[in-house]
């Protein structure tokens, strides 16, 4: 009967340790890599979908890469499925800004682009070119 009390304490101060441990990540700009890893960790289906790259400078923010010698670009765009389904995707351009030219096609699992690569806008689905209004 004892444990109780005890395992609900000891729960309880693992919810503190990782809000705790949480707020200080996204104080110290790493809120889009959380939100990164989340996303490839929970269930959430692949999906393919399109978008125009990113202008150069339009970045949402940036923090340190793991060298400690450049940055990671995070930009926040609007990309749209084979369907022209249109939903927001965080990109994480790793040690470099975007260029803004051509399209990328993007592996997208929940808020954000897994994987992603260059292509010409004709590779897009008509759908998803319609949708995003290009």
């Amino acid at each position: 009967m004892r444990r109780k009390p005890l395992v609900a304490a000891m729960l309880a101060l693992l919810a503190v340790a990782l809000v705790l441990g949480g707020n200080a990540l996204l104080d110290a700009g790493w809120g889009p890599a959380l939100r990164s890893v989340a996303d490839r960790v929970l269930p959430n289906p692949e999906v393919a979908m399109w978008a125009p790259a990113p202008d150069p400078g339009s970045h949402a923010s940036s923090y340190a890469d793991a060298t400690g010698t450049g940055a990671n670009y995070v930009y926040l765009v609007e990309a749209a499925d084979a369907e022209g389904n249109v939903r927001e995707l965080q990109l994480i351009f790793f040690g470099r800004e975007s260029d803004g030219e051509g399209w990328l096609e993007i592996e997208a699992r929940g808020g954000s682009g897994v994987r992603y690569r260059a292509c010409d806008a004709d590779e897009a689905p008509a759908a998803a070119r319609g949708a995003l209004g290009r």
